[in-house]
């Protein structure tokens, strides 16, 4: 029977070719990878998501995220200002209630100023109503704002609104999310009305 003679050297470069083949693959497969989590790692920081009626998550292409937390603060403080300013004589106590799941203690400090000067017994007795209006909060870089708005109250009978213009000022803290009761994750702090003045009509 015949020997076959095998060539150790061509064998040897042969093994040595398909492992640089082998390791080149390997590599960039590697590139590739870090690439691909780079750019969604990068996405993550950049859009925000959201659940569909399904239940799947969806991307909220093209919407920064900063210019979504700058919508989520303004949301968050006309919500507030909406809960504490507007109701009736049947709702204000739930409103209130709302009202302050969105500001620290300082809120509740305020309603009890306003219930022992009398001014929801008041609108009680008057049969009134209010409504908050125009509201137009204004931030800085550290989380302060101040905020305007018309404030406006109905009495039966009455054919022109009295309006007052509200200016108060606080600051928004970061904080969990807790839906329906905060539905932004943040709460009110350092928060004090500045003025009220009453509007005159013409």
């Amino acid at each position: 029977m015949e020997v076959v003679k095998t060539n150790i050297y061509k064998q040897l470069k042969r093994s040595n070719l398909i492992v640089w083949a082998v390791v080149i693959c390997s590599g960039l497969v590697s590139i590739f990878a870090i690439w691909t989590v780079q750019k969604v790692s990068a996405n993550a920081e950049r859009y925000v998501y959201t659940i569909s009626s399904d239940e799947q998550l969806l991307p909220l292409e093209q919407i920064e995220k900063k210019e979504v937390q700058e919508i989520y603060r303004k949301s968050h403080v006309k919500l507030f200002l909406e809960h504490f300013y507007g109701y009736d004589q049947w709702n204000y106590k739930r409103r209130i209630e709302k009202a302050l799941w969105l500001i620290d203690e300082d809120g509740k400090e305020l309603y009890n100023f306003y219930r022992q000067d009398g001014h929801f017994n008041r609108m009680v007795q008057t049969t009134s109503s209010q409504s908050i209006l125009d509201i137009n909060p204004q931030f800085d870089a550290d989380g302060n704002f101040q905020v305007s708005a018309i404030i406006q109250i109905n009495k039966v009978n009455q054919e022109v609104p009295k309006e007052y213009l509200l200016t108060a000022r606080g600051k928004l803290k970061k904080v969990a999310e807790h839906y329906p009761l905060n539905p932004y994750g943040y709460v009110i702090t350092n928060y004090k009305e500045i003025n009220k003045k009453l509007v005159e009509h013409e």
